[in-house]
Parts: structure tokens; sequence; C-alpha cells
């Protein structure tokens, strides 16, 4: 019974990531001519451990364009993930039905999705050369309504952080 239980413990991240949607190397985006670099902290730019962020961080409500179809406003933002552990974005619990992630080209938008980056060494598609240490994907995030939004980034065995997003209104 004990190994039963010791073996189950280990089976780890397949089962643990199942519902969580996932976008893998594979569905990566490139630059079309070289590797890409990992983006330096500034306007437009947020970043987390092995995570950044870069888009249009919108402050104003006026910042976020026409709704969407579905009533949302979209905030595009592509995800640069560094290569080595995969990361899951995820909405907390408090602003789920407000905040919904977009990277994983399904649906309405998700509260969590994970992003696996590629190893260094595989193949681009864009270019003749190798991906490089950082692996980026296109996608963003939907709200309901204005505001500052968290956003956890969960490090595979490693560190979890919470980011806050403007998306409409400033984070003070």
């Amino acid at each position: 019974m004990v190994l039963l239980a010791a073996l189950l413990s280990f089976a780890g991240p397949a089962g643990a990531h199942a519902s969580v949607p996932t976008r893998t190397c594979a569905q990566r985006i490139e630059a079309g001519d070289d590797p890409l670099g990992f983006p330096v902290p500034g306007d437009g730019r947020i970043l987390a451990g092995p995570l950044a962020l870069s888009g249009l961080f919108p402050k104003t409500p006026s910042g976020l364009g026409p709704r969407q179809p579905n009533g949302r406003f979209w905030v595009k933002a592509v995800a640069f993930v560094k290569a080595g552990r995969p990361v899951v974005l995820s909405v907390p619990p408090a602003s789920r039905g407000r905040l919904f992630t977009r990277y994983a080209r399904r649906g309405n938008g998700e509260p969590a999705v994970r992003l696996e980056p590629c190893p260094p060494s595989t193949r681009a598609f864009s270019y003749d050369g190798p991906v490089g240490t950082v692996t980026a994907f296109s996608g963003g995030f939907d709200v309901t309504r204005p505001g500052c939004y968290p956003l956890d980034i969960a490090v595979d065995g490693g560190r979890t952080y919470r980011l806050r997003l403007s998306l409409g209104r400033p984070c003070r």
C-alpha cells in the first residue's frame, strides 16, 4: 500500500496539469531572423522570474479600446519564457470571471494556461539556427471591466510570483 502511494506521488506533472490548457514549444512564435532575447524592464514589459509579458498595458479605460463581441476588452501581450521549466499563468479565484488568459487558443478565455519553453537547441522554423534560450507565445488577456488585476506565475518545481496587470486602471 505504501509503495502504491509512493508511485502515485511520482506520477506528478501529467496528472497535475491535465485540466490546464498547454501551449508547447511547437506552438511558439518567432521573430523570423534570429533567436529572441529576454525583454528588459520598461514601459509595456512586466517581468517575473523566467517570464516576461510584453504589450500595451493601458492605464486608462479609453486605452482598452472597444469591447469585443463577447463583451470583453482584449489586451494583446506576448509571453516570453526562458528555457528550462514550464510556467503556469493563473488568475486568482477572486478575479476569475473578470480576467481571462487568452494564450490557449481555445474557447472564450481560460483561468490558467501552461507555457512550455523549447530546449535551446530546438531548430527554428523561420530562420536557419536554434531557437535559443527564450520561447515566445502569442496571446493576451480579456477583461470584463477596467482594473488592476493580479496574475500568478508558478514555475514548475519552483517559486510562484504574483504580478499586477494594469488593464484600464493604474496599479498603485
